[in-house]
Parts: structure tokens; sequence; C-alpha cells
């Protein structure tokens, strides 16, 4: 049923002080609630539409974690929602060319071309220098990403 066709009460002051559309957006709001008509909405009635919006949510976010739409999440879908960095600590691992955690700043400046990282070469090896002094110029994945974090990069 539309606002328009249940008889609310709508006191004038709130006429008065609210814009029309948001007034209408209430009412609306209120009558979907109001699933008895009663011009009231009882305790059962506002738990059910919270629920409802609730779901609704959860879906959305469920949708939003099931990356690849089976209808199922994966511990790595989970973990790329819950662990933020884990999706570029994966492309940071890609960049490793004999996989042993460590990045040269050659690899870390084409890996820094290929996400887009808004640095130049020269910058990144500024901010990389502390860490990599000690590991003959090689920086661990995590000392990357911390420059990275640093520097604003998400």
């Amino acid at each position: 049923m539309s606002a328009e066709n249940f008889n609310l009460q709508v006191s004038d002051e709130a006429k008065e002080l609210l814009v029309p559309e948001r007034l209408t957006a209430i009412q609306q709001a209120f009558v979907q609630m109001d699933t008895n008509q009663d011009g009231k909405i009882q305790l059962e009635e506002y738990i059910t539409a919270m629920l409802e919006l609730e779901r609704t949510r959860l879906v959305d976010k469920f949708n939003t974690m099931d990356t690849d739409g089976d209808g199922e999440i994966t511990f790595d879908e989970f973990l790329a929602v819950t662990e933020p960095h884990y999706v570029l600590l994966k492309k940071i691992r890609e960049f490793d060319s004999n996989k042993n955690g460590l990045l040269s700043l050659s690899e870390a400046i084409a890996l820094a071309d290929k996400i887009d990282f808004p640095v130049t070469g020269a910058q990144l090896q500024r901010l990389l220098e502390k860490h990599a002094a000690a590991r003959n110029g090689k920086v661990t994945y995590n000392e990357l990403l911390g420059a990275m974090v640093r520097f604003g990069f998400q």
C-alpha cells in the first residue's frame, strides 16, 4: 500500500519542517513497516522489517565476498576481504622472480609500474633504502607493502 492510500496522521509541524520528498519517503517507510495497516508499528512489525533490511545487507556483503559467484565463500575469498593487504601481497609475490621472499629494486619498480603506484623509480628507491641496505638492495614483501601503505597506496 502506498503512503497516499494510507491515511497517516502527519503533524503540521512535520509538514512545515521537512521537505515534501523526504516526508514522503519517511511515510512510505512507515507504511511498509506497518504491515497490519493500523497506523502504528508494533514491535514484531519493526523487528521483521529490520531483519529483512539486515538480511539484504548481509546478502549483498556475501555476494561481494563470493568473487567467483559460485554461492560459496572460499577461505581465499574470505581472506581477501578480512585482510585488506592480502591481494596486494599476492601481487608483490608475483614479481619475486626467484620466490625467495625478497624483491630487488628492479622487481619493485616493475611491480609499481604494473599496479600504477604513483612514484618514480628514484622515489621508490628512497622509500626502500633503509630496509634494502641490510639485504643487498632487496626488501621483503611486508617492507615493500609498508612503504606503499605509508605513501597512501591501498
